[in-house]
């Protein structure tokens, strides 16, 4: 079922998943969708990944998403920290969460789950991060760029309106013109990876349009934490749907290996 509450003044929409088996032993796993998706775009794959660790999950619709509130100012530069330093912790404290949470988090999810672990270390017991960003590379432009023109198009916002409503030209130009932006150049979250103590495992697909293996390596290299990589052939941008039943296996593993008694 999905609610409503509000976060330093936006009306979030959130719903939490496989809540009947809640065990105070194992940790909430909060998903984070990417930065054109929203809740209903994850389908199916919070259930079955919390069903495979026995986990309760937590969804929730960012801020000019879904059926949260429709953004009615520019993006800044720093959206995704954010997103991660204030509206994500808004969240868990206004539900009742105060133990370590997983974070799965996918693309721009994934980047936000990052920030908030290097930020938050005592609250964060593991990440997924798949897809995400820690700078800009010349193929994120391009597929950005790509990304505008098939909205204008080919179709893609026509699709998008099935999931965000009269909100998708706001939530879909507020994110390409930040991301286009001269001063979004050089964009980085290096500088913070080695405040990140968690284990982490990330994951990109070796055909993303967004970004390349280059990513997952630096987060190997800086993050203090144990990492895993998953890098998938033959998949892009979404890995937990175009290799569904790979991400689950390893993720649920992962996930699982840092509750399990030894």
């Amino acid at each position: 079922m999905i609610k409503h509450l509000v976060v330093n003044g936006h009306n979030l929409a959130y719903q939490w998943i496989n809540n009947d088996s809640y065990n105070p032993e194992k940790p909430v796993i909060v998903f984070l969708h990417e930065g054109l998706g929203c809740m209903k775009l994850w389908k199916d794959f919070p259930l079955s990944l919390c069903h495979m660790t026995g986990c309760r999950g937590l969804m929730y619709d960012r801020y000019g998403y879904g059926e949260s509130d429709k953004i009615g100012e520019p993006r800044e530069n720093d959206f995704l920290y954010h997103e991660a330093s204030s509206m994500l912790p808004g969240l868990l404290t206004k539900l009742g969460i105060s133990e370590q949470v997983m974070l799965f988090g996918h693309s721009d999810g994934g980047t936000i789950s990052l920030i908030f672990a290097a930020l938050y270390p005592d609250k964060t017991a593991a990440i997924v991060a798949e897809s995400s960003h820690i700078f800009i590379e010349p193929v994120t432009l391009r597929g950005i760029k790509q990304a505008i023109h098939a909205y204008k198009n080919s179709g893609l916002k026509e699709k998008l309106e099935k999931y965000h409503g009269d909100k998708t030209d706001s939530m879909f130009y507020s994110w390409a013109n930040v991301w286009t932006s001269g001063e979004t150049a050089g964009w980085s979250i290096e500088l913070i990876l080695p405040e990140i103590k968690s284990p982490v495992m990330a994951i990109q697909g070796e055909d993303d349009n967004y970004g390349t293996s280059l990513q997952t390596e630096t987060i190997r290299s800086l993050v203090k934490g144990s990492t895993r990589l998953l890098n998938i052939p033959s998949c892009g941008h979404i890995p937990h749907h175009e290799k569904r039943e790979i991400v689950l296996k390893q993720t649920a593993s992962f996930f699982t290996s840092q509750f399990e008694l030894v």
